[in-house]
């Protein structure tokens, strides 16, 4: 799964739907964007630590929340 694919969308969700967005606060729509920013435009910035503690722990959680809000 890429950082970059989950941030683009959340920010087309955020830009498109945002009493979606505001609806759901418990789903971090602006960190998601700003990592996304942070990768594609950073490079050499991009604090490995922080991309692997996503990977490893905001990641598994936010899709936990998901799922619950499909409806």
């Amino acid at each position: 799964m890429s950082l970059v694919i989950i941030g683009e969308a959340a920010t087309k969700v955020m830009d498109r739907y945002p009493e979606f967005t505001a609806q759901n606060p418990q789903i971090p729509w602006r960190s998601m964007r700003g990592m996304r920013n942070r990768i594609a435009h950073g490079y050499f910035d991009i604090n490995l630590d922080v991309v692997w503690e996503t990977v490893q722990v905001a990641l598994p959680e936010l899709l936990t929340v998901l799922p619950t809000e499909q409806n």
